[in-house]
């Protein structure tokens, strides 16, 4: 089903940067709600308040602007994991600040965190290696596997930190989603939930290294 957006009386001319940001602005929350294959770019103009010949001329085409979406949901994620990653402490400690930021991303944007993980790729923007989304997803995955990398140490197979480094990826996302998409859930005390959720993924790593 096509999402309906909101009609905009038609806006004057704007600076070009200012109404750049506001095309992706409104394209990130229409994605977000409706998913990528049900958005256009008639419905993103018609939210801005713009013609379709006019967002054309900020972006050549959708996939131009939807891609544009995507990588500015990953620089934004990767900013924050890449702070983390640098911070001072041990290294479980780094890795604890990167699994507690990349929650926050989640719950802080949650348009953004839909759009870079939890919305289908649109198949015909799909270009593997060629592709600048995915590329920069699998940037913003490798400093995950640099703190990963760090925390285990030396001597360990680079299989077994991509195995730790998905296996994190895919529990933290378990818990950003679920908060993300049931919000009437009667979650406990999220902050508690976190902590817990953290500390028990750690340990299962602590275990795993030390048995």
């Amino acid at each position: 089903m096509l999402v309906t957006s909101h009609l905009l009386p038609r806006k004057a001319k704007g600076h070009g940067g200012e109404r750049r940001e506001e095309i992706l602005a409104h394209a990130l929350r229409l994605i977000s709600e409706a998913g990528v294959h049900n958005v256009s770019t008639r419905q993103i103009a018609q939210a801005v308040g713009i013609s379709q010949p006019t967002l054309y001329s900020y972006f050549p085409n959708r996939y131009a602007l939807i891609g544009e979406v995507g990588l500015r949901a990953f620089a934004a994620l990767a900013d924050r994991m890449r702070r983390a990653c640098g911070a001072p402490g041990s290294a479980q400690d780094r890795l604890v600040a990167v699994a507690r930021n990349y929650v926050t991303f989640g719950l802080e944007q949650p348009d953004a965190y839909r759009v870079a993980f939890m919305i289908e790729a649109d198949k015909a923007s799909e270009k593997g290696a060629d592709d600048p989304v995915l590329m920069a997803g699998l940037a913003t995955f490798a400093i995950h596997c640099q703190c990963v990398a760090e925390y285990l140490g030396d001597g360990v197979a680079s299989d077994d930190v991509s195995l730790i480094a998905q296996s994190m990826w895919a529990s933290l996302h378990g818990l950003v989603s679920l908060l993300i998409a049931r919000p009437h859930f009667p979650w406990t005390d999220r902050a508690r939930l976190i902590d817990c959720h953290i500390a028990a993924m750690m340990h299962g790593y602590e275990t795993r290294q030390n048995p």
